[in-house]
């Protein structure tokens, strides 16, 4: 009786339907854990909801730190952009004369965190849009790619224009290497400098700094996947769809804009740290510090 019983032990233990009900309990772990820690946060989440995260002021300016899967502005006042937050938190900055409220001297996508300055007058709006456009602002951005990169530095110079499939929506770009799809290409060129490889979920992520020279619509998330390392949770330019990941992890890190009203050079935290992304990435080799990565970029 008892050898019996021994046996049909061995034998349960020997299938595969142990390794599953343990994948299926780790599962249910992590998602208990993380709701655990969204009740210890939920109090404030609400809040930040409501509100931009500001990161410097003044009589000239209000710097931004944007969130991700966020509208800066929408002709759809029901839609939450940062336009509707602003305009609860700061109704002294309105300005009655625009359409959508405030000087929005520049972008980020919809999908994009990070960095965005906002004039607070006419006068520095002109400043702002002055530095863009004779591309004298330096803006760095932190990515995490799919796959581990054969490179630690790069430049990238192709050309960007319109794609002819979404010509009446602007909802994707193409290059010049594809040439028939390709309308009113300009030169366009990004600065690719590695970080660190490691993985995220298990799979191999390299972590990079970008530094756009050009500042075309889409150029970085585009460039990155024209050299095969698409951005992690970007699906417009991903070959294969994967929704796993929360967000397209593409962040505006840093913003140096010479203006003869103040000189403004803000910074953010960074968002794709191990702990900031809950131990899911995992960084296996350092090849630049953040300390040194600015210089190092600026230099190549």
């Amino acid at each position: 009786m008892i050898d019996e019983i021994v046996e049909r032990i061995v034998q349960f233990f020997s299938t595969g339907l142990v390794e599953k009900i343990i994948k299926a309990l780790l599962v249910l772990c992590d998602r208990f854990v993380n709701f655990i820690l969204s009740l210890c946060e939920g109090n404030n989440y609400k809040k930040k909801d409501e509100t931009v995260d500001v990161l410097y002021t003044s009589g000239n300016f209000l710097v931004i730190n944007k969130k991700h899967d966020l509208l800066i502005n929408s002709n759809d006042t029901k839609k939450k952009t940062v336009q509707t937050i602003m305009r609860k938190q700061f109704p002294e900055y309105v300005q009655d004369n625009l359409t959508h409220d405030f000087y929005f001297a520049h972008r980020l996508d919809f999908a994009t965190s990070g960095i965005l300055c906002i004039p607070l007058n006419k006068n520095a709006c002109k400043e702002v849009c002055q530095v863009f456009e004779e591309q004298r602002a330096r803006k760095y951005y932190l990515a995490l790619l799919r796959g581990h990169t054969d490179f630690d530095e790069e430049v990238i110079d192709i050309a960007i224009g319109e794609d002819v499939r979404f010509k009446d929506t602007s909802k994707k770009m193409c290059t010049i290497l594809e040439d028939e799809l390709c309308q009113n290409p300009r030169r366009s060129i990004t600065k690719v400098l590695v970080l660190d490889r490691g993985y995220y979920n298990g799979k191999p992520v390299t972590k990079v700094l970008l530094r756009p020279i050009t500042g075309r619509r889409h150029q970085l998330r585009l460039h990155c996947s024209q050299i095969g390392h698409v951005i992690v949770g970007d699906y417009t330019y991903s070959l294969k769809i994967d929704t796993s990941p929360p967000r397209m992890f593409l962040h505006a890190f840093r913003l140096v804009l010479p203006n003869t009203l103040e000189n403004l050079d803000i910074q953010t935290d960074d968002p794709f740290t191990e702990k900031a992304l809950r131990y899911k990435w995992k960084v296996v080799e350092q090849v630049n510090s953040i300390a040194n990565a600015f210089d190092i970029i600026d230099s190549f």
